[in-house]
């Protein structure tokens, strides 16, 4: 039996004989693949929210059988991320079938579109960008390549906002990237995929924050009735007048416009446009655009995340006050320095949050050597009340590099001038600083290192970070720094205490469970705090 015959062959029931198998059949004439339909065995939608939550941590759920699903891709079919349609064949009325449609697709957060017919009648009903439906009968089958992705009936306002669930954004991000690593035709380099998807996120921030101050007109960041082509062509003039709006927040890059297609931008703002980013708060932010990042992680460059938890706590060991003025020469994403600012709002009186976000623009700073952390880091400290002025794009640790590749770095690093230093700088056995580079920046720990006087050596940069961060403090400054603790326990840097002893006093440890930096790093490390002698 062929496989087109296998898949024909004869079912129980006069719905299979008369609906669905003629259907399934229609579907793969018109142009859908094989690998895309799913309906045996049945696909189950979950009966609760509290089923969705179990299905998403793989374990077994009570479910709604379905007669027919239809993934966006056959390489992600049995992925309910990647569902993009439900169909039904039963023999309830038009009004039950709407209903049953409505009541699913309430359950698959990723469906676009339920279709439901008795052979003779059918029914598309669509789930609006603002997650109302939308009904059309007789509309015959859906093809590839229609627009599933419909607009809400009214233009969205900042009311018709909702905030997202925690770890909604995150998979609403990794779903995203999925899309556009697959089907983007303009955008194919990871790096620019990381990018763009970065300029649509600062669009949407953009948007909700202006909608916030004038709630009853449309925000920007939505579906164009007028379909694809004119969502794009409005995101992208959008995009063009941010960019002269928020300088700030482009300084140091070169943009050019949106460079994603049509499509991969309408499914974009399709995903995000009912969302609000400011109720969410700038952790959820950052710990979903981390889906982006990790993407694109190499562990060679010793890029590590810093779990949310153990920034919070060392925050808290640091002791920020409003009169601390903060640097975090490998800020990534921004972590430490949102948590700063945050720990500030938390603290001081409701009258003074304008001291706060005075503080943010005026007294942190950031550097980091990736330009999509730096976009991201100052698009959430725009979010967070400013401050996106002093997060630059540069190489903090080669000083002498900064007068021809990075000369906005001179002024804001200038020696002895923050009270603040907190960083998890990257670090691995093989990522190390160079003799040369050590000498030409008079870097004392590399020569500490050595066993010849006046000799340097390769050294790992988290240690000469160590370096970096007692030259910007001023004197009484503090210093929280995470490090792998081999270097203050192993043979091998017996060496360090000497040079510490001259520099820092030890003020605190706070122990980094090993699990913190799984899938990322297995060294064993600490959050140190010391104070400059």
């Amino acid at each position: 039996m062929t496989d087109e015959a296998a898949l024909f062959r004869t079912l129980s029931g006069p719905e299979h004989q008369q609906v669905r198998l003629p259907t399934i059949k229609a579907l793969i004439e018109s142009g859908w693949d094989h690998g895309q339909l799913r309906w045996k065995p049945e696909w189950r939608v979950p009966q609760s929210p509290h089923d969705a939550a179990k299905r998403e941590g793989g374990k077994s759920f009570a479910g709604w059988p379905v007669d027919l699903v239809i993934f966006d891709d056959p390489q992600h079919a049995g992925d309910w991320e990647h569902i993009l349609a439900i169909c039904e064949f039963k023999q309830p009325t038009l009004a039950e079938g709407v209903s049953q449609l409505e009541i699913y697709l309430a359950r698959e957060p990723r469906a676009r579109m339920g279709y439901w017919s008795n052979g003779s009648d059918d029914v598309r009903v669509y789930k609006l960008a603002d997650g109302t439906f939308k009904k059309l009968r007789n509309k015959g089958l859906p093809h590839p390549g229609e627009n599933f992705s419909q607009p809400s009936e009214k233009p969205l306002t900042y009311g018709d906002l909702v905030t997202p669930k925690p770890g909604q954004l995150r998979t609403s991000f990794k779903r995203l990237l999925d899309a556009i690593v697959a089907r983007d035709s303009k955008s194919t380099r990871s790096e620019s995929q990381l990018n763009e998807l970065c300029n649509l996120l600062l669009l949407k921030l953009e948007s909700d924050s202006i909608a916030f101050y004038d709630s009853s007109k449309p925000v920007a960041f939505q579906l164009s009735p007028q379909g694809e082509t004119a969502t794009a062509r409005a995101m992208k003039e959008q995009f063009n007048n941010l960019k002269k709006l928020r300088p700030e927040v482009f300084a140091e890059h070169r943009e050019g416009s949106l460079d994603l297609d049509d499509h991969t931008i309408q499914d974009v703002v399709y995903e995000l446009s009912n969302l609000n980013l400011l109720n969410v708060g700038p952790e959820a932010i950052s710990s979903a655009f981390q889906v982006f990042r990790r993407a694109n992680l190499k562990a060679g460059e010793g890029q590590y995340f810093t779990p949310q938890r153990v920034i919070s706590a060392a925050v808290r060991m640091m002791d920020i006050r409003l009169e601390d003025k903060i640097i975090d020469p490998a800020c990534g994403t921004g972590g430490f320095l949102t948590e700063a600012f945050l720990s500030l709002v938390r603290e001081i009186p409701e009258e003074k949050a304008a001291q706060a976000r005075t503080w943010a623009h005026r007294q942190v700073y950031g550097v980091d050597k990736d330009s999509i952390n730096v976009k991201l880091t100052r698009a959430i400290m725009v979010g967070l009340g400013d401050g996106s002025v002093n997060v630059h794009i540069g190489d903090s640790i080669r000083e002498d590099r900064w007068a021809k590749d990075y000369q906005h770095l001179q002024q804001p690093l200038t020696d002895g001038s923050f009270t603040v230093v907190i960083t998890n700088p990257p670090f691995g056995k093989n990522l190390k600083v160079g003799k040369t580079d050590s000498r030409r920046n008079k870097y004392t720990i590399a020569a500490a290192a050595s066993r010849k006087a006046g000799e340097y050596v390769d050294l790992e940069i988290g240690l000469i970070f160590l370096e970096r961060a007692y030259r910007l403090l001023m004197k009484g400054g503090r210093l929280g720094i995470v490090l792998p603790e081999t270097y203050f326990f192993s043979p091998t840097y017996k060496w360090l205490p000497n040079w510490l002893e001259d520099r820092f006093a030890l003020r605190g440890i706070l122990n980094i469970p090993m699990e913190a930096f799984q899938g990322f790093c297995r060294a064993k490390t600490n959050f140190y705090v010391f104070e400059k002698k």
